[in-house]
């Protein structure tokens, strides 16, 4: 049973705040990837994982970081990822994002963990990375609530189609997304835009929202509509190379 309000998500992931080779772009890629949820009013925005670049992330870059997170008026949920992942040395064992506001919600339980927005309609789950490898399933262990809400999962991981072999570290094969029921999965990992549904389920990367070479990038606006259902439309992000706001 779907939510009985229509609601607007935009989904990104890979930032890579405080990569070193390209620090300013990363930087401008979370900047634009907040002024489009700014500007396209959503309820929520969804970071799917590597926010950052690595453990060794410099204060002057997290504090940015957490200033354009801090521009956000809707709860923004996050997970780690591959790059930020929970396995020692990681950023989080020195860091908050308490320190960006109430608002945002970081989802890192290793056993996976729901959190639910009444004011939204909307329950998220995720499942928190400690080591990037291949017995990690980044989907194992979800369940669908029956509550009545929105039902969103974000992982962050490497898709397998059927048939393919899974030695890949952190898999998300075919099989598991179209067995999970959820109403969006939103994924990272690959930077790249990429549609993997499957069985019924919506299960998207949107890439990452600044990369080296790429004019300007993209993030996922996700409507969940209780008659309309489901539907995903690639949002085009402004390119700042130099200061940020």
């Amino acid at each position: 049973m779907p939510g009985t309000r229509p609601l607007r998500l935009l989904h990104t992931s890979d930032v890579h705040i405080g990569d070193e080779a390209y620090p300013l772009l990363r930087l401008g890629g979370l900047t634009a990837a907040v002024d489009a949820a700014i500007e396209q009013r959503v309820d929520g925005l969804l970071i799917a994982g590597d926010l950052f670049d690595s453990a060794r992330v410099k204060e002057p870059d997290v504090a940015a970081a957490w200033a354009q997170l801090a521009r956000v008026q809707v709860p923004v949920m996050l997970i780690p990822g591959n790059h930020d992942c929970m396995g020692k040395p990681s950023i989080y064992s020195r860091i908050s994002h308490r320190d960006a506001g109430e608002h945002v919600h970081f989802l890192c339980d290793p056993d996976g963990e729901h959190l639910t927005l009444q004011g939204l309609g909307l329950t998220v789950w995720a499942r928190g990375m400690v080591d990037h490898e291949p017995a990690y399933f980044p989907l194992r262990g979800y369940e669908r609530r029956k509550d009545g809400t929105w039902q969103v999962a974000m992982a962050h991981g490497h898709y397998i189609a059927d048939g393919e072999e899974t030695y890949r570290s952190s898999p998300a094969p075919e099989a598991m997304i179209g067995a999970l029921g959820c109403d969006y999965l939103a994924l990272g990992h690959w930077h790249r835009y990429q549609d993997v549904s499957a069985n019924g389920v919506p299960a998207f990367y949107c890439g990452s929202p600044a990369e080296p070479g790429i004019d300007a990038g993209t993030a996922n606006l996700v409507t969940l509509d209780p008659r309309a259902g489901v539907s995903v439309e690639r949002v085009a992000l402004a390119r700042y190379d130099g200061p940020v706001r």
